[in-house]
């Protein structure tokens, strides 16, 4: 395991204590079974994210240029994928689903870890390429 993925694994375990924690232990909304819903949205953004962050930084590992745009444009693909089918599932699958809660927790997920994602996969590629 190379030192960015260590860092990447650690981040996410990091976070991943760190922001559903504080929303549970905040609860900014009140609706039932927020719980619930904060720990399946980071879940979600989890499972979005990990795979997508594992296609581009062996693509960015490459030297040809044309396997990074392909490893971006499927991390970007698989994305929206299992976005729109995680948000479809829970809409149509849980009860009293707890919308905000979850919403709130998956886009904060998504946001930062494609931000630790872009971060260490792009700062990485380029100081290798400078040596």
């Amino acid at each position: 395991m190379r030192s960015r993925d260590r860092l990447f694994a650690g981040a996410c375990f990091g976070l991943t204590v760190l922001v559903p924690g504080l929303l549970l232990a905040a609860g900014p909304f009140a609706e039932a079974r927020t719980q619930f819903g904060t720990i399946l949205g980071w879940t979600v953004a989890l499972a979005v994210m990990i795979p997508s962050y594992a296609l581009l930084s062996r693509a960015a590992a490459s030297d040809d240029p044309q396997r990074f745009i392909r490893g971006f444009m499927m991390g970007t693909l698989l994305r929206l994928v299992i976005t729109g089918v995680a948000a479809i599932l829970f809409v149509l699958l849980v009860e009293q689903a707890p919308i905000k809660s979850f919403l709130l927790s998956f886009f904060l997920g998504y946001v930062l870890l494609t931000t630790l994602e872009l971060t260490l996969t792009l700062r990485n590629n380029h100081e290798e390429s400078k040596a």
